[in-house]
């Protein structure tokens, strides 16, 4: 293990945050990589956006149906473990689709690249409950939900350098490096699981995932993770499409700007983890995030354009969609801060994190096939404000319960 005995208490917890923020990056530059990619990969395949959208949701069709299981794995063989597989599984679908160019190897990779993603997912919020302080519990889940607009950002950026030399292979081999590396660092920087995590579940197993099943909580915070997945990543998988193929821009200007859609939510997760440091209410955070996004979504795809004037100007909705990016920053931590006050660090933890990436991946899965099938049916973009919309909607009413259900919780 490293060695950190020089560092306070505090400064372990945030070296330990930021460390595992860069083996969630795994996971968030391979589920991202796909958005700079996207006219390539519909070029070199000869593909419809359709197909396109169903490469990106086969990232989560896994955890789709297997995020449940993926929480077993973790109560039964530890936390460090299961992020060790978890890179591991993620490596090996980074290299497949470049050893076997086909769309069944880039489908195959996907689909390994997210399970190791949902192993990741589910490790790292465990390994900071176990390993961090509570007084810090705040910061440290703010620092942790900033891993996916970190991942994106940073694959979008290095996306564009790569493509002026080659082709999407070595931006798959370029993520395959980052992950083995990490990995290796992995094996001496994360701590072994504390005594008390290997005690033996005395419940049968059933009977611990049939109680988890009837967590209403637990269902609140997935459906509201879905929904801010599939708005985020919906937006964020065509962004560089639209920016560059729709509206007309350059395709290093569509580049930067789906990175900074990426960076600016970073800062929103960075931002999120200061407020709920100083005790602002998580049901408040969710809700207002989404009636902010929402409404800019909707401005973003024109549905204001006839309604309110100069809302159609270029500027105008560069500028809103880079609020929703914000403003969506706001939720992850805001439900990860949740969970580890609904689901206490325990042996059976893990579960409960699969439940609800589990009801999270309908969001993943949703965003990009959901976007791509409303694009092709409706032959425009219109149709997606309306649709995030509805799905914001949801989300608030996510806010709304919880602060039912939950704050009691996490006071």
């Amino acid at each position: 293990m490293f060695k950190t005995e020089k560092l306070s208490s505090n400064q372990n917890d945030i070296f330990l945050a930021w460390f595992i923020v860069g083996c969630g990056g795994v996971g968030a530059m391979n589920l991202a990589k796909l958005a700079p990619s996207m006219g390539r990969l519909i070029d070199y395949f000869h593909i419809t956006l359709f197909t396109s959208g169903l490469i990106g949701a086969i990232f989560s069709a896994l955890t789709l149906t297997t995020g449940l299981i993926g929480g077993v794995i973790i109560s039964k063989y530890g936390p460090r473990l299961a992020m060790l597989l978890g890179l591991l599984i993620s490596l090996v679908g980074c290299l497949i689709p470049v050893l076997k160019p086909e769309l069944a190897g880039l489908m195959i990779g996907r689909a390994l690249e997210g399970y190791g993603f949902l192993l990741i997912n589910l490790s790292a919020p465990v390994l900071l409950s176990l390993h961090t302080g509570s007084e810090n519990r705040g910061r440290v889940m703010g620092i942790w939900g900033s891993f996916m607009p970190a991942g994106n950002a940073v694959i979008i950026l290095i996306a564009p350098i790569i493509y002026l030399i080659s082709d999407w292979h070595l931006l798959w081999v370029a993520s395959a490096v980052y992950t083995a590396v990490i990995c290796l660092f992995a094996v001496y920087i994360i701590p072994p699981d504390p005594n008390q995590f290997k005690i033996a579940i005395t419940e049968k197993l059933s009977l611990v995932v049939r109680q988890t099943l009837k967590k209403t909580s637990l269902v609140v915070t997935g459906i509201t993770f879905a929904c801010h997945s599939l708005i985020f990543l919906g937006i964020m998988q065509f962004l560089p499409y639209y920016f560059e193929n729709i509206a007309g821009y350059s395709e290093t200007f569509s580049y930067l700007a789906a990175a900074s859609y990426c960076l600016i939510s970073f800062t929103g997760h960075l931002f999120c983890g200061f407020l709920l440091h100083r005790g602002a209410q998580p049901e408040q955070l969710i809700s207002f995030a989404f009636i902010i996004a929402g409404c800019l979504v909707a401005l973003f795809f024109g549905v204001f354009d006839t309604f309110i004037p100069f809302v159609e100007l270029p500027i105008i909705k560069l500028f809103s969609i880079m609020c929703v990016a914000f403003f969506m920053g706001l939720t992850p931590p805001t439900i990860f801060y949740l969970v580890s006050y609904i689901a206490p660090p325990s042996r059976i933890t893990p579960i409960n994190y699969g439940y609800m990436a589990q009801i999270q991946a309908i969001g993943i899965f949703g965003g990009p096939f959901l976007f791509g099938w409303l694009v092709d049916v409706t032959g425009g973009w219109l149709a997606i404000g309306y649709f995030s919309v509805f799905i914001s909607i949801l989300g608030i009413s996510g806010g709304l319960i919880s602060s039912k259900i939950i704050p009691h919780i996490a006071k």
